[in-house]
């Protein structure tokens, strides 16, 4: 690099020197030209001896001025080059940053809706899962729903099936007891309708004393257990007299606590209502007989 900053002045210097010494050939030939038309001109021929003036030497300072002010220029023309090529590869390392920059979002772009679109799907796929798993649920409890009612149904109709049966025992157990009542009581006319005379007179009243009580113990036996099957003692223990009015076709007219605990007047007062009418007979004296009667509630009557 230095060897080459040495050789630019002499070059230069060189370019000086022959520039100048192209200058004085320039003017010694355009002197001699202007003398050769003179010769065409009809005059007397004058020779005239031309001498080249004397060129004052060149300024040495001039000269370096000269050199250092074109290493300057050169100088500069290479910075503004250097700065040209600099820039030129700076707007290209731009342009292909641009490039990379745009090629990167496009990629970061692509991979965004790739995201959003599986983001979507997931979200689509949980949705679809989560309406399945609903509708699943559902499916469950309408048919839990329904198993409960199939259920409820059934108890209900083996419910109604047992009333059902025990009512007809009771129905068939109270006509079994008012045939063999009536037997009973067709048995004993027949043989009261044999006496015929005074003393079976008398014995027929003793018969038909009999006959009344018979009735009354039975009937009474039928009233306990009607109203026992219609109680349901309280779980404490303890007692309660209830007397009972009742009136033509075994219709309770009134029931009366005569003292005991409350649970056990009040359920025995439901039960007696429940019961109504309660077996009964078309014989006026047994009716009047069971006018009134008193029973007690107590643990050992449910037995």
């Amino acid at each position: 690099m230095s060897d080459k900053k040495n050789i630019v002045p002499v070059i230069l210097s060189v370019a000086v020197h022959v520039i100048v010494i192209g200058l004085l050939l320039f003017n010694f030939a355009w002197d001699d030209e202007v003398d050769v038309k003179h010769e065409y001109v009809d005059a007397p021929i004058n020779a005239k001896i031309v001498t080249a003036k004397e060129l004052p030497k060149p300024d040495a300072n001039a000269i370096k001025k000269q050199q250092e002010a074109e290493k300057k220029r050169k100088e500069e023309e290479r910075k503004k080059q250097l700065e040209k090529e600099q820039e030129q590869k700076r707007l290209e390392a731009e342009k292909q940053r641009q490039q990379q920059q745009k090629l990167e979002q496009e990629k970061q772009q692509k991979l965004e809706e790739e995201k959003q679109k599986q983001l979507a799907l997931e979200q689509q796929k949980k949705l679809e899962e989560e309406k399945k798993q609903k509708e699943i649920e559902e499916q469950r409890q309408k048919e839990a729903e329904e198993q409960k009612r199939l259920k409820e149904e059934q108890r209900k109709k083996e419910e109604a099936e047992r009333k059902r049966k025990e009512e007809e025992e009771r129905k068939r157990k109270e006509a079994e007891a008012e045939k063999k009542r009536q037997e009973e009581l067709k048995k004993l006319e027949e043989e009261m309708a044999a006496l015929d005379d005074e003393f079976f007179e008398a014995q027929r009243d003793t018969v038909r004393r009999g006959q009344v009580m018979s009735e009354v113990e039975k009937l009474t036996a039928l009233i306990t257990a009607k109203i026992k099957r219609n109680w349901y003692p309280p779980k404490a223990p303890g007692a309660c007299s209830i007397r009972i009015s009742m009136g033509p076709g075994g219709v309770v007219l009134q029931t009366e606590a005569l003292g005991g605990d409350y649970d056990y007047c009040e359920t025995g007062k439901t039960a007696i209502t429940r019961s109504s009418p309660l077996p009964s007979s078309d014989d006026p004296e047994v009716m009047n007989e069971l006018r009134e009667m008193t029973i007690v509630f107590d643990p050992s009557f449910k037995e």
